[in-house]
């Protein structure tokens, strides 16, 4: 039975799962009514940042093959809705608007890849397998992957990696730029944790500006400057920016939200 888990730490710290362990998390119109339906539940809640993992031994399979194997049988334009839609089941993940972090404790292939990629850090197992292979299939990459691919791994490498549909692994993950590090799979989701304890003690405020501003990079320096002007004098004004000064001042770390309030 698929389902998609959802826990919190007292911190705010939400913990996503794919769990359909016994088919390696592949992804179908299930899961993703599943996914997209958590993620609506995701906005009522006070999260810092997200944990995207899988269950068991996968992260993700990528696409279910009954169900590519199903689309043969649909017009070209009824695949292409479906397909839109399948796409933003997931994606809409991004629309939280905080920090997304990867936790890849094992093999994550097509629109599994994709997903990590989605995320803004990736934390990988030394024992996954990473691959763009849609082209094996005789298929063009989707659920973003022609976007997220160069945007993390910068043009040459994408270009490489989507056109032969390699399979990465071990240093190779770090050499592409998917990951800055390879982990033990059982370091993978307490590493992950570690990087989301480091975004909480930071002010709420200006990380989700942020995440905002590296989504979405201005086009020159003009704009990347207006960005930080707008972003600092929302900043000079808050709650977050007076109680970093205090603690600075009192020589200890700084309580955001509400705990200053205390």
């Amino acid at each position: 039975m698929q389902e998609v888990l959802f826990s919190k730490s007292s911190a705010g710290v939400g913990t996503l799962t794919l769990s359909a362990p016994e088919a390696l998390n592949a992804m179908d119109e299930g899961m993703a009514k599943l996914f997209q339906s958590r993620v609506e539940e995701l906005r009522q809640e006070a999260l810092r940042a997200l944990i995207v993992t899988g269950a068991g031994k996968a992260f993700s399979a990528g696409g279910n093959l009954e169900m590519l194997e199903a689309k043969t049988k649909l017009s070209p334009e009824e695949n292409k809705r479906r397909m839109l839609q399948f796409y933003d089941s997931f994606l809409c993940i991004r629309e939280l608007g905080v920090p997304l972090v990867a936790a890849v404790n094992g093999h994550a292939i097509g629109a599994g890849l994709c997903l990590a990629l989605a995320c803004d850090i990736r934390v990988v197992s030394r024992e996954a397998k990473l691959g763009m292979t849609f082209t094996k299939l005789g298929l063009h990459p989707g659920m973003g992957g022609t976007w997220f691919v160069p945007q993390v791994l910068g043009r040459a490498a994408a270009f490489e990696l989507l056109v032969t549909g390699r399979v990465l692994r071990g240093e190779d993950v770090v050499r592409f730029g998917i990951s800055r590090e390879l982990v033990a799979p059982d370091e993978v989701l307490p590493k992950a944790e570690q990087i989301t304890q480091e975004i909480v003690g930071c002010g709420p405020l200006a990380t989700r500006q942020l995440v905002e501003t590296l989504r979405n990079p201005a086009q020159d320096l003009a704009g990347a400057l207006e960005r930080e002007a707008t972003c600092q004098g929302e900043n000079y004004a808050s709650d977050d920016f007076r109680e970093g000064i205090r603690a600075i001042q009192e020589k200890r770390a700084p309580k955001f939200g509400k705990e200053n309030s205390q």
